[in-house]
Order: structure tokens, then sequence, then C-alpha cells
């Protein structure tokens, strides 16, 4: 072998070492799976389910959410023990540096162990069972939470029936709702018991 056929094996073989070197140091570097964004939108993620103090944008549609307080315009559940702000999708998600407004800092991630545990976050606070709040003060102004049994003619309307955390309540309706196994929050007059005269009804999920 003469000395340019050496010179030249050696040189490629420090080549090819030098390449396959760089190419397994850049695989050793850990994906970027978080950033911090500004821009986002909620209907971004597939399915969102979303913890919130409180939220103040819109939701989509097949959303679930849990917020600590009341947020207008957005159906959620209530639980008073919520902790967090963030929306988790199937492969995304979205942690909120505070409450979810427009223009809050958000870091985006798509970590799947960051995202399995959001959502066990969420379930943990979707399942809580949530107080029910009830009254009936000397005046005869009601208010209830509790499950619609039944929704049948009665005299010239209809009575809806409601079980809740002390009995049940006839809820008096001028008009039928099908709403049967529902949720429902009851504001009105107790005008003779167990008759109620709603002023309000409230779907809760």
């Amino acid at each position: 072998m003469d000395i340019i056929s050496f010179i030249a094996g050696l040189v490629v073989g420090i080549v090819a070492v030098s390449v396959a070197v760089e190419f397994a140091w850049r695989k050793s570097i850990p994906e970027k799976t978080c950033k911090v964004i500004k821009n986002w939108r909620l209907n971004e993620l597939k399915s969102p389910m979303i913890v919130a103090e409180k939220i103040q944008v819109a939701v989509p549609p097949d959303a679930k959410a849990v917020v600590s307080s009341p947020s207008p315009g957005v159906k959620a559940r209530e639980n008073p023990d919520v902790v967090g702000n963030f929306a988790v999708g199937l492969n995304k998600a979205f942690i909120f540096a505070g409450e979810i407004k427009e223009g809050q800092i958000a870091i985006v991630t798509s970590d799947e162990d960051i995202i399995k545990f959001l959502k066990e976050q969420f379930y943990e606070f979707w399942r809580k069972k949530e107080k029910v709040v009830s009254y009936i003060s000397p005046q005869g102004n009601v208010k209830i939470r509790g499950v619609v049994r039944a929704v049948f003619p009665y005299r010239d309307g209809y009575l809806m029936r409601v079980s809740y955390e002390k009995g049940v309540v006839g809820v008096i309706l001028n008009e039928r709702m099908d709403i049967e196994g529902r949720r429902v929050e009851v504001e009105g007059e107790m005008i003779e018991h167990p008759f109620i005269k709603p002023t309000n009804i409230t779907l809760l999920d």
C-alpha cells in the first residue's frame, strides 16, 4: 500500500468517526418539550380538560372544566379546593401563570409525564363531590340544588320533582322541561310546602 492510499484511508476514517460521534452527541441532548407562549388558544387542544381558579375566555364546546369560583358564561363544575390554572388535551397542555384570560402567559408542553400528572389532577378535582347549598328563609325564599327525578303534568302546567339533601320538593312549571336526571339549582318562593314557584332554574351539568 502506497503512502497516499494510507493517508486517504486515514482521513476518511477520521471523518466517519467524527460524524458518528457528533450524531450520537446530538441524539443525547434531551428534546425540548416546553416553551413559554403568550398567544394560545384553548381550541388547539383536543377534548380539553380545564382546571382554573377562574376562566375569563370562551371554552370549546367539547371541554370539561372545573373552577374554584364562578366564571360567568362558562359551563363548569365548581370545586372550592381547586388550585392551579391549566388546560390539558390529548398530547399537549397549557400551564398558566394565573387566571385563564386573554394575554396570560402560559407554558406549553408535550411532555408525557407532565400531561399524565395534569390529567390525574383534573380528575381528582372533577370527581370531588360538590357541596350542596340549600336554604329556606323565614320569608319563604328558597334556593336548593338537587337532581330532577321526574317532570309530569300538574294542574294547568307541569310539576318538576327534585330530590335534594333534605328531601323532595315539587317545582311548578308553566312549560315542560325535558331535564330528567339532570342536576339543577332552583331559586324561588316556597308557596306551600313542598311546592316551589321558581324565579330561576339553572342546569349544573
